[in-house]
């Protein structure tokens, strides 16, 4: 059955890594070339942050849109528009212009990621939807980091990356328009107030909101910082590669760390590495090589954060509640995703490039305070009782949550069974 079911979502995960292919390096591309056509600092924030806000628009507006027009329509309108939305950029070269066409990206890209959750969702069943999960997962992190080196295939300051961009996007198109798939239909589940959330899970409630603030940050004000640190349009695209790899490589072995022991500790040390590396990075002579370094390892203690928190507050929500708490999960992100490209804009401003690694410490310090708090005066959970860890990307869908629902039910039944 498993095999069957890749046979037949194949064109689903080359659609997505072509398309994620060119979102990588629209990000990375954006901002770099915001900064040398001379935008400043406070205005490229603005400009990036437009990104997260059309995520968070087209996570609320992509299933309605999917069920007025269907799956295939409604992706090849959402490709096609965030093919259009970069060349915009390339012709208008205006903060304005371009903080519109980043929303529009976001919104896009949200709508095409509903689209192929619930697809997947849809053609995986219970004995293999944690595999189909797993796959969706490494392709999408495999194209954001090849994305990031696509930097390096021309000069930025022309027009042809621009144009790459725009091909990927729509080629993404192609293996999901030519087979037959039959579409899914999209359930509605009611949200869980964030106040029901919060006063659950604080500790992952705050893990998601500050993990948000802090990726979204270096995703999009990365390479600003890059080409501002002196690097070269090559080291840069490799500064950012190295970002997303480390984080992608280390989900899988903290994710199993963290099914073994309260999984707030792991969130408290990798946070306190993300502290240790901003604080040596203030304190010694920065090279190539340093920063290669410092992004290894803020990636891979970083980028873990989200599904950490994530699988945190499943550990102490009823499986009924899960797929509710995945709406409130991606309004909490997408708010708190806003606030990251405009802090370190300001950061950078203000403190120059240690304003860097000011914020990004400074985020963690938080997050590792309020967590050791939370470890101390509330009870961890039984280690039974928790689901176990699945890698989430940077805002949940359904196939993220049905998988940890399934599980907490299945281990509810053998619990009752065994009793």
């Amino acid at each position: 059955m498993s095999d069957n079911v890749l046979k037949l979502c194949w064109p689903l995960f080359l659609g997505i890594f072509i398309l994620t292919l060119g979102n990588g390096l629209q990000g990375t591309l954006s901002g770099w070339r915001a900064d040398a056509e001379g935008f400043s600092i406070a205005t490229i924030g603005w400009v990036m942050a437009g990104y997260p806000i059309g995520i968070l628009i087209g996570a609320y507006l992509g299933p309605r849109i999917v069920k007025q027009s269907g799956h295939i329509r409604s992706y090849a309108v959402f490709a096609t528009i965030a093919s259009t939305a970069i060349l915009i950029q390339i012709v208008f070269i205006e903060s304005s212009v371009w903080f519109f066409t980043r929303i529009i990206s976001g919104i896009c890209i949200a709508g095409v990621n509903v689209i192929v959750e619930s697809w997947l969702n849809a053609k995986a069943d219970n004995a293999n939807r944690g595999k189909v999960f797993s796959i969706f997962m490494a392709v999408i992190w495999l194209g954001l980091s090849l994305g990031q080196s696509l930097l390096i295939l021309d000069d930025p300051m022309g027009y042809s990356l621009f144009i790459l961009t725009s091909v990927l996007l729509s080629i993404s198109l192609i293996p999901v328009l030519i087979p037959s798939i039959d579409a899914p239909y999209i359930e509605h589940n009611e949200p869980l107030g964030i106040a029901t959330l919060y006063r659950v899970s604080t500790s992952g409630v705050f893990t998601v909101a500050l993990s948000a603030v802090a990726v979204s940050s270096f995703f999009s004000m990365g390479a600003v910082f890059a080409v501002k640190a002196g690097l070269s349009v090559v080291e840069t695209a490799m500064f950012m590669s190295v970002f997303i790899a480390f984080g992608a490589i280390t989900q899988w072995p903290l994710g199993w760390i963290s099914d073994r022991v309260d999984r707030r500790w792991v969130i408290f040390y990798s946070a306190c590495i993300v502290i240790a590396v901003c604080f040596v990075m203030n304190t010694i002579e920065t090279s190539y090589i340093s920063y290669l370094i410092m992004s290894a390892l803020i990636g891979s203690s970083m980028l873990p954060l989200y599904s950490l928190g994530v699988a945190h507050a499943n550990d102490r929500l009823e499986p009924n509640q899960m797929m509710g708490a995945s709406s409130t999960i991606n309004m909490l992100f997408g708010v708190f995703a806003m606030i990251g490209p405009l802090a370190m804009a300001y950061s950078l401003e203000v403190f120059n490039l240690s304003g860097f690694f000011i914020l990004i410490g400074s985020i963690h310090l938080v997050l590792a305070l309020v967590i050791l708090k939370m470890i101390y005066t509330k009870e961890a959970t039984d280690e039974e009782d928790q689901t176990q860890f699945q890698v989430v990307p940077h805002r949940p869908g359904v196939v993220a949550m049905e998988v940890i629902a399934e599980e907490a039910m299945e281990s509810q039944l053998e619990t009752t069974n065994t009793e």
